[in-house]
């Protein structure tokens, strides 16, 4: 087993990430290295699976996307959660939805140097791995800014 996968399944085996599955926030779907999927929850109760890609982990951060599990691939703009900082975060337009817009992503980071001075919570820790980006997720989908589901 390569270095990355056992340092990200130590992490998907920690007392923090499990309890965020004990509290319903997340569970782990599937690994198959270097891809993690993980479901989300939402505070409506959607559930939302992202697509972890995480070649160099835990040295380099993953970058990720909402995957649509019934048709094997990204979820459909049309699906994607918004509402405010949900929108600015999940923003299909951006990188044509490959990667959020998050500076823990590895996609994100890049050409926003800022982003180390306004959001040091948010930037990737080796450390606390896959959790810190799953925690920052989940905050928002559990923030008020989601716009409920319309039918």
């Amino acid at each position: 087993m390569a270095e990355g996968e056992q340092a990200l399944r130590a992490h998907l085996e920690s007392g923090r990430f499990r309890a965020g599955v004990a509290r319903g926030r997340w569970r782990l779907i599937e690994l198959r290295w270097p891809v993690a999927l993980i479901e989300v929850t939402a505070r409506d109760d959607r559930k939302f699976v992202l697509r972890f890609e995480c070649t160099s982990y835990p040295q380099q951060a993953p970058t990720a996307t909402l995957w649509d599990m019934d048709k094997q691939r990204p979820l459909e703009a049309g699906r994607w959660p918004r509402g405010g900082r949900v929108s600015q975060v999940f923003n299909h337009g951006w990188r044509g939805g490959a990667a959020l817009y998050l500076p823990c992503d590895r996609e994100a980071l890049p050409g926003h140097g800022n982003w180390v001075h306004e959001h040091p919570s948010l930037i990737w820790k080796p450390e606390r791995g896959l959790i810190q980006y799953i925690e920052a997720v989940c905050e928002l989908l559990q923030s008020h800014e989601l716009v409920a589901q319309t039918a």
